[in-house]
């Protein structure tokens, strides 16, 4: 106990047994986190080679709902199979993808590589989170997200770069060439670098099968959530808004009540448990925070007069207020968890409030504090509510825990852009809106979401109450 409480120095993950380990798991990471943003920049060119344009939300859409289903199953492989052994099929499946879209000569089979991809890319960052715990130990794990903030940076930052670059060269397809090399070379360091860890005992692994109707249910939650923002419709984006929600909410209850290859630790969906809260509120906060991303490059230039590149830089606020705060608060002793928590709810609420009073006026730097406050809350508290997490399961469900972690966060990010397409275009978002509707959109934008992250702030608080420690 003397020792979790102690504070964490980063000394402790340059050691010998360390470095080769994180440096395999940011990797994996790595090649997750770029996907989306040189996808959005190499597929105007693949478009103009291939066609399918009428097909181009897909591309996003599926590699979205690839990565969370496997996610959801990523626990029950690594029982079945192994940690190093689902890590390396992850790299080659993901490796496969990327060399389908590298040769395809039409959208549809261009369409079966980016399942792949997400198949794979979403596969290695689940199994991060579950790694992360066995080689590294729960004290280093708020340190170990750190770092995994700051992978998420470099990817924001070069991932358009790396994709841009190649499809101003009219070489598109040499940008998944690179990456496909990335996946194989990944491979082997995987299985080089990635041993020894905790072995967790599970004596069901031999019988649990992976529940693919539930999966089913999530993964077309995902691609409902997907689409509905994706290409908004006035009757049908809300309608499959609802019925996302429901088949969501039918996944969770049937997981719920399933005696065997569970997906979610049973004490997940118990309010009245630290867990269930704890999920509650990463759920809720990462739906909150989708808003600023998916509008905020309209408003920057729509209303501040910017260019694409200039709102691409306050974009990239966000992520360095995460991975900033993540690594600052990293080192915290265990007794200032729960006021780093809580604290990092509130500020999510007021930096809401923020930039719903300061963005639709010009006020930039007051947005871009409020933005800063609301990403810096979320990146401070985010290693502590993976540890916390971990730590409350019993030792038979950490891997079900890790693994859960990253869809439910995925999830919000895809409810919330939805949402925030459903509200912007509610309020009358169309193109050459006026100012004044800009700023009515924009004002809802984000004050529309301060109810949920009340709730999530509330969840918050609940989840570190010592009355409900277990």
């Amino acid at each position: 106990m003397e020792a979790d409480a102690a504070a964490v120095r980063w000394n402790e993950l340059i050691r010998r047994e360390h470095l080769p380990k994180l440096v395999t798991l940011c990797m994996s990471v790595w090649l997750h986190a770029t996907n989306s943003m040189l996808t959005a920049t190499t597929m105007p060119s693949a478009v103009d080679d291939i066609g399918g344009l009428h097909l181009i939300s897909w591309t996003f859409a599926l590699y979205l709902a690839g990565s969370i289903s496997v996610a959801a199953s990523v626990s029950m492989l690594v029982a079945r199979f192994g940690l190093r052994r689902s890590m390396i099929v992850a790299a080659l499946v993901y490796t496969g993808g990327c060399i389908i879209v590298a040769t395809a000569p039409t959208m549809p089979i261009l369409l079966v590589g980016r399942v792949l991809q997400g198949l794979g890319g979403g596969a290695l960052f689940a199994l991060v989170f579950v790694a992360q715990d066995r080689f590294f130990g729960i004290r280093l794990v708020p340190k170990v997200m750190g770092l995994v903030s700051m992978v998420w940076v470099l990817a924001a930052l070069s991932g358009p770069a790396i994709g841009g670059a190649f499809a101003n060269w009219g070489l598109w397809r040499l940008a998944f060439w690179l990456f496909a090399l990335q996946g194989l070379l990944l491979a082997p360091a995987i299985f080089y670098l990635l041993r020894g860890g905790v072995e967790r005992a599970t004596p069901a692994a031999g019988v649990e099968r992976i529940p693919w109707f539930r999966i089913a249910f999530l993964t077309g939650a995902i691609l409902l959530f997907s689409l509905a923002g994706a290409d908004y419709d006035p009757l049908l984006s809300p309608l499959m808004v609802l019925a996302g929600c429901l088949s969501l909410a039918f996944f969770i209850a049937r997981d719920r009540g399933a005696r065997a290859s569970r997906i979610l630790p049973p004490q997940a969906t118990r309010l009245h448990h630290p867990i269930a809260n704890g999920i509650a509120m990463a759920f809720l906060t990462g739906l909150c925070l989708m808003s600023f991303m998916v509008y905020g490059p309209l408003i920057l230039i729509e209303v501040y007069g910017m260019n694409p590149l200039q709102a691409g830089f306050v974009i990239l606020v966000e992520p360095f207020a995460w991975s900033g705060a993540a690594i600052l608060f990293s080192g915290a002793r265990q007794r200032q968890e729960p006021w780093i928590i809580r604290t990092g709810s509130a500020l999510v609420v007021l930096g809401l409030l923020g930039i719903a009073f300061s963005f639709p006026y010009g006020s930039l730097w007051a947005t871009v504090a409020a933005v800063v406050l609301m990403n810096g809350g979320m990146g401070m508290m985010w290693g502590f509510v993976i540890k916390r997490v971990i730590a409350a399961v019993p030792e038979s469900e950490k891997d079900r825990a890790s693994s859960m972690l990253p869809i439910t966060l995925q999830t919000g990010f895809a409810l919330g852009a939805a949402i925030s397409g459903l509200i912007a275009n509610g309020f009358g978002l169309e193109s050459g809106s006026d100012l004044e509707v800009l700023r009515r959109v924009c004002f809802w934008l984000f004050a529309g979401f301060v109810p949920l992250a009340l709730v999530a702030s509330l969840c918050a608080w609940r989840f570190v109450d010592p009355a409900r420690a277990t």
